[in-house]
């Protein structure tokens, strides 16, 4: 009796085994749907992207996906290192890369996924001014609000949304389009609420 238990119970261990050994390469291999987050092309970390690695995170992305029976669509008309570089200095940062996602999402009519309704900068830098206050992002936060419940679309999950200091990230009071950018790119890979 006991050796049949002893050969459940290992066989069953194996079992818990072989699945967590599965997920965990399926975890790995799996690359994410949606758009590339920054760091998946910024290789080295400092910050920007070149065109050098933009041209390797995009080919190793095709490569997994192909490997997986999951070709990528629409990557005949997926926007080029120069359409997204539009200071023309020869690297992408956060929000170049971002303002080109957005752009690629609202053209391929996409606007309603998880992330991709968020604001820009301009609609929070209400004296245009290039810098966000407080009470501004109060301001525009509150008419945002107002605005989707008028249309029909109510903004969910409130109560964990982005405060100001969470934003301004050197707490200097002000919120600038990098930090910005930042914040909604890190928002989008934890899945988070926008501002």
């Amino acid at each position: 009796m006991n050796e049949k238990r002893l050969y459940h119970t290992l066989r069953a261990l194996a079992g818990v085994a072989m699945l967590s050994i599965a997920s965990t390469a399926l975890a790995q291999t799996s690359p994410p749907n949606g758009p590339m987050p920054f760091a998946s092309y910024d290789k080295n970390g400092d910050g920007f992207i070149s065109e050098a690695e933009f041209d390797a995170a995009r080919s190793q992305r095709m490569q997994e996906n192909a490997a997986q029976g999951r070709p990528m669509r629409g990557i005949a008309t997926a926007p080029s290192f120069a359409s997204l570089d539009t200071n023309h200095d020869a690297k992408l940062s956060p929000e170049e890369l971002l303002a080109g996602q957005r752009a690629q999402q609202a053209q391929r009519g996409g606007g309603g996924g998880r992330g991709w309704n968020a604001p820009s900068f301009a609609e929070f830098d209400l004296d245009h001014d290039q810098a966000i206050t407080a009470s501004e992002f109060e301001q525009a936060r509150t008419q945002r609000i107002a605005e989707r419940a008028k249309a029909g679309y109510p903004m969910r999950n409130l109560g964990n949304a982005p405060r100001f200091e969470d934003i301004d990230t050197n707490h200097d009071g002000k919120v600038t389009s990098t930090e910005f950018a930042t914040h909604q790119m890190q928002q989008r890979q934890r899945g988070g609420p926008m501002p």
